[in-house]
């Protein structure tokens, strides 16, 4: 499990988090990290995986990831940012392999293989050998995650990869997410800014607001009227559709006169 104490990050003299203290994160959940623009959710990503300077408790596994050296931190947390890199002319297929022998010391077959078997779990192996600036953005969203995966992270966090996605590449990369967490038994953690795919794609959610946690827990467990209130200034409704998927339905904003 992903457990977090106090983490607070500074940007020069200004706080953005301010001593965040979250539930411990278990195992083959996804959590989404939900907040409006400005809350420090791409902060609070970039301080777990260790590419900004942050302070307080992060443990992965009872391993204190701030003690770790950078390439073991980033074999055990796979961080894929929310603008991918610039496209290269590159195979998909090598590209993985790339990421499978980043940091590790592995054979050219072992990668291959392993870099196959990812690609067609996650079933764009017909891109093997397409070349990686012919794809388009959700294919290429489909090759990013392939190429965290391949690493074999015990957490995956994921930095609005829904962005720029059409509605059936955001609802196939939710469900992949979801179903290679489970199988893999890894913390996944990503920032969604559609909040009902997250609610229904989602097992638990963290909501932020101003650098500050102000709610988690399970989706239906903490997501209320009330709490979506303070964080996204909003007068909400919560519906559950007949299929027992949960369905917010925004009605105002608070105190703007009718």
């Amino acid at each position: 499990m992903l457990e977090i104490e106090s983490l607070c990050v500074h940007y020069g003299r200004r706080e953005v988090l301010h001593r965040m203290t979250l539930a411990p994160m278990q195992a083959g959940r996804v959590t989404a990290l939900l907040g409006p623009n400005g809350s420090g959710k791409s902060t609070f990503m970039r301080g777990i995986a260790g590419l900004i300077r942050a302070e307080g408790r992060i443990r992965l596994g009872g391993k204190d990831l701030s003690s770790l050296a950078v390439g073991e931190r980033s074999r055990l947390a796979a961080y894929l940012p929310q603008s991918l890199p610039p496209t290269v002319h590159l195979q998909v297929i090598e590209a993985v392999m790339v990421a499978r022998r980043a940091g590790e010391a592995v054979s050219a077959e072992c990668a291959l293989r392993d870099s196959t078997d990812v690609l067609e779990e996650l079933g764009i192996g017909h891109l093997a050998l397409r070349y990686m600036d012919e794809l388009s953005g959700g294919q290429r969203q489909m090759v990013g995650l392939a190429q965290a995966l391949v690493r074999r992270p015990a957490m995956l966090l994921l930095d609005e990869p829904l962005s720029a996605l059409d509605l059936r590449y955001q609802f196939a990369v939710m469900d992949v997410v979801r179903r290679e967490t489970r199988k893999r038994n890894i913390v996944t953690l990503l920032v969604v800014h559609d909040l009902n795919i997250a609610l229904q794609r989602a097992d638990d959610v963290v909501y932020m607001r101003n650098g500050r946690l102000v709610a988690q827990g399970s989706v239906m467990g903490v997501t209320t009227p009330e709490v979506l209130g303070d964080v996204y200034g909003v007068e909400t409704r919560l519906e559950v559709c007949p299929r027992g998927l949960p369905h917010v339905l925004v009605d105002g904003i608070i105190g703007e006169d009718a």
